[in-house]
């Protein structure tokens, strides 16, 4: 059946439950669920918005103001648009140029932390807003959601959309992922019953931004809507804070990515990670050493994951191993070298990139997910939208394969392929073959750059590999002789280009290739 809630709806029936609770904690200090209820159906008042502003734009670190703001402008019946400010400056008016957004509720203390970005339209900062909130409209507003059913505080419905999320636009213009209530809420279900959490015993501690998908949705609407605590920091290099946050909140799984993690293992100790049960990675493949480092180090599974903005975003997981009750048997539910299996819902399948055909297990091809959390589609771009939907599902973009128990296996981007003498080479594959040599302390990014007799030639980029690269390169037997990068192309950098998310930079990644190669 249609769920029939909407995020703010269910956010409100959730708080309710436990309203001496505590909801959010951040650097500054936590929020109650009744608090954080009150304050959120207060604050609309305070906004002034006009009616027909339908999406508001949103400039706040992931924490207890940009929690309040977002449950109280979807409460509002408002669009959500969390802004990307590493986009930069044209790139952030573009994105409130396509939605239509007037209003951008910030704050001046993040503006000057994050380089004062120029900001188009009417801005209202946090520090004016929550301050100025009355305390008898706060504590009204909790007794209306402790008195009233929560669909009756609420001005949205299911099917409208609930956030806009904007790609970072590295090239040409940004692309709006449109997501509903309807289909944010089947994520955050999905993602509750597949890692098995318990509300009100489960706390999820994310250093991403709210503009990233992972840090609105699993970072912050899980825990608002299913009874999970949220614990957030705005810097996820910044390790000394994270640890104490973790050891504060008592935090029992963390979103992360492959490379904030490795800069965690030197700087936050076993003891801050005490309450840890397991941290989900994702954004990029998670080497099998760092998992074992991880495991040693903190007693907590480090747990590849997989999922795509556009599907809301958590696709598949790598879990714990499952004890299954009244037996001495145990469930494996994690494969190396896999993205895991799909969240409860969902069906991951590859078809041939030429003409769709639904491939089977084991075959390689583009992989579709058809989910309840699939996007309503790129805002005002229906040829995009027509072109990513497919099979009944949205194709990702990546190749891989699906095994014959489920886990997805990923292999290549389609747009990570380079052509060279005529041949098409996965870039991915090449990248994976030079990073088993090197080790994982040392990051490599394998790029293609224009050459008159080949077409296109292979470029390493690494961050400082010490040894001899002519017989490592020569001894890659396993891939084939015009797949292997030529020494003169191996150059070392200071770092490998990233997004605000901690996402590579491929656009990046590919100007900083062009350089070297001359």
């Amino acid at each position: 059946a249609d769920d029939r809630r909407t995020l703010g709806a269910a956010a409100l029936a959730n708080l309710r439950r436990r309203p001496r609770a505590t909801a959010v904690t951040d650097q500054g200090g936590a929020i109650s669920a009744w608090r954080l209820a009150g304050a959120a159906c207060a604050l609309p008042r305070l906004l002034a918005l006009a009616a027909d502003e339908r999406a508001v734009g949103v400039l706040l670190p992931p924490g207890r103001a940009g929690a309040m703001v977002n449950l109280a402008l979807a409460l509002d019946g408002r669009i959500l648009v969390n802004l990307n400010h590493t986009a930069g400056t044209a790139q952030l008016a573009r994105m409130c140029e396509l939605a239509g957004v007037r209003t951008i509720v910030s704050s001046r203390l993040y503006r000057r932390r994050i380089g004062e970005p120029v900001l188009p339209g009417r801005v209202l900062d946090a520090e004016d807003l929550i301050p100025a909130l009355p305390k008898w409209r706060v504590l009204l507003g909790a007794a209306a959601v402790r008195l009233l059913p929560p669909r009756w505080l609420d001005r949205s419905r299911p099917e409208q959309v609930a956030a806009l999320v904007f790609s970072s636009g590295s090239t040409g213009d940004p692309k709006g992922v449109q997501l509903t209530h309807r289909q944010i809420l089947a994520q955050t279900g999905a993602t509750f019953r597949g890692l098995n959490l318990t509300a009100g015993r489960d706390t999820v501690l994310s250093p991403l931004p709210l503009f990233h998908s992972f840090g609105l949705v699993p970072g912050m609407w899980l825990g608002l809507v299913e009874g999970v605590g949220i614990a957030t920091h705005p810097d996820p290099t910044d390790a000394k804070a994270i640890g104490e946050l973790s050891a504060k909140a008592g935090a029992t799984f963390v979103i992360t990515t492959p490379t904030f993690v490795r800069g965690w293992m030197r700087r936050i100790e076993p003891e801050q990670f005490r309450t840890l049960r397991f941290a989900v990675a994702g954004a990029e493949r998670c080497p099998p050493e760092l998992k074992a480092q991880f495991k040693e180090r903190y007693g907590a599974d480090l747990l590849e994951g997989y999922g795509c903005t556009e599907l809301a975003p958590v696709v598949a997981l790598n879990l714990p191993p499952l004890r299954l009750p009244g037996d001495d048997e145990t469930e494996i539910r994690a494969r190396d070298g896999s993205v895991g299996r799909p969240l409860p819902g969902l069906s991951v399948f590859a078809v041939d990139p030429a003409d769709h055909r639904r491939l089977p297990p084991d075959s390689e091809g583009l992989l579709v997910v058809r989910s309840p959390s699939r996007m309503l589609g790129y805002l005002g771009r229906e040829d995009l939208t027509a072109q990513a939907f497919i099979a009944d599902g949205y194709a990702t973009g990546d190749i891989g394969k699906v095994d014959a128990d489920g886990f997805i296996h990923i292999t290549g981007r389609l747009a990570r392929f380079a052509k060279v003498g005529g041949e098409m080479v996965p870039l991915d594959h090449v990248e994976s073959a030079i990073q088993g040599r090197v080790g994982s302390d040392i990051e490599v990014a394998v790029s293609a750059v224009a050459d008159p007799s080949r077409g296109e030639r292979l470029v390493v980029l690494h961050t400082g590999w010490q040894g001899d690269w002519s017989p490592l390169l020569d001894g890659l037997t396993d891939l084939p002789p015009l797949w292997r990068p030529r020494t003169r192309d191996v150059h070392v950098v200071e770092g490998i280009p990233r997004l605000g998310t901690g996402k590579r930079d491929l656009g990046g990644i590919k100007k900083l290739a062009a350089e070297k190669a001359g």
